[in-house]
């Protein structure tokens, strides 16, 4: 984004309800000064109360027209990261790395800007990816797919579900973009408001146990009896959605390759630090140990996360993952990158999908998939996920 537009006011904003308010009602600052650069700085300028993104203060500038979407967001994941701290605790035999400032202070260093505001995703780019205006500074009820969402979400979301690793060295062939995506379904389609602003309750992990706050397959895809003739009937359907066999969660069968990585490292106040590693290409079926109500499934789709015992030691904090096996490091996932036909679904000529799944060991997690940088802290976490 050129600077110029980063900054630009278009003249439509003035015609919407919040262009009726003056700028200094939101942002401070001082709106008496001439056009003289030095004025432009101290109209600016934090003596003057000047604030850039007034929506962090929700309560005070958002609450008056929009209370309900203000009070739940306040509890929501995109704000409080309430799931980042609970990993940490998770991990690190139950303390609370911001009850210790070295650790907190590294947290908002290397993670901290991931947090989303109001205005973050209704008016400008995340913060993180250097923030500049959407729109010429107008208010959109939906998010931009590039500009907000996966700005944020890009690494693994967005370029799994845009299929940019089509091509790219060390990647299948024949990877594409999500069917979604290729029929024009925006993130909102399935990521309501609903769920972005939260219900009011305060959740630690994105798959909460929860229906209405996590998007499903079988909320547009739904499942009957072959009398009634359903598009989303046959015979593998039955045996692996229905409980006949053994269940799976539908990406197991319509995911593509997606995206794991290995080593990471905070950064801290050493000169050293980020993904040590380079991410890679993987497909692995694990054992679903998330298993509740609404993910009924057996099996399920694994990834390995950049998670390491050493990851936060460059924080200088009095806090280590001393419960580190507390959790898998190949965690269940849900990619985003859907296809009706896949390697696995692939029966051309009416070839069973045994030859192409059940035949096929490499798909399934075992032990020889762990990083053996970390051997006995990896086989401990993933002793619930392995196939073996």
């Amino acid at each position: 984004m050129s600077a110029e537009d980063r900054v630009f006011v278009g003249d439509s904003f003035f015609e919407t309800v919040h262009g009726e308010m003056t700028c200094v009602e939101c942002h401070g600052g001082d709106n008496e000064t001439d056009l003289t650069k030095e004025a432009k700085s101290l109209a600016h300028s934090p003596d003057k109360n000047f604030i850039a993104h007034p929506s962090q203060d929700a309560e005070t500038y958002c609450k008056e027209c929009h209370t309900e979407e203000t009070e739940n967001f306040a509890n929501s994941l995109h704000y409080t990261q309430a799931g980042y701290f609970e990993r940490f605790k998770v991990r690190a035999g139950g303390m609370d790395l911001r009850n210790d400032a070295n650790m907190l202070a590294g947290f908002k260093q290397d993670c901290g800007s991931c947090h989303a505001t109001c205005g973050q995703c209704h008016v400008t780019r995340p913060v993180s990816v250097k923030s500049g205006l959407n729109w010429g500074h107008e208010f959109k009820k939906i998010p931009d797919l590039n500009n907000n969402c996966t700005a944020c979400h890009g690494s693994r979301v967005g370029e799994e579900y845009k299929g940019s690793h089509a091509g790219e060295e060390g990647w299948p062939a024949g990877i594409r973009a999500d069917v979604h995506y290729n029929n024009g379904f925006r993130c909102d389609y399935c990521h309501t408001g609903h769920e972005m602003h939260g219900d009011g309750s305060e959740y630690f992990y994105r798959y909460v146990e929860n229906s209405s706050m996590v998007p499903q397959c079988e909320d547009c895809h739904t499942y009957s009896d072959p009398e009634t003739s359903s598009p989303d009937y046959n015979s593998y359907h039955a045996t692996h959605w229905t409980g006949s066999g053994s269940k799976l969660q539908c990406q197991v069968c319509h995911s593509q390759s997606y995206k794991s990585c290995n080593g990471c490292h905070a950064k801290g106040t050493a000169s050293h630090g980020g993904i040590t590693g380079k991410s890679y290409p993987s497909f692995k079926i694990g054992k679903n140990y998330l298993k509740s109500v609404d993910r009924n499934y057996d099996y399920a789709l694994v990834r390995h996360i950049p998670i390491s015992p050493d990851t936060y030691n460059n924080w200088n904090g009095s806090y280590t993952l001393t419960t580190f096996a507390a959790e898998p490091t190949w965690k269940y996932t849900t990619p985003h990158n859907i296809q009706r036909w896949t390697a696995q679904t692939d029966t051309t000529g009416g070839v069973w999908c045994g030859l192409s799944c059940h035949s096929n060991d490499n798909l399934f997690l075992h032990e020889t998939d762990v990083d053996s940088t970390y051997l006995d802290a990896e086989l401990q976490a993933n002793e619930n996920v392995f196939m073996d």
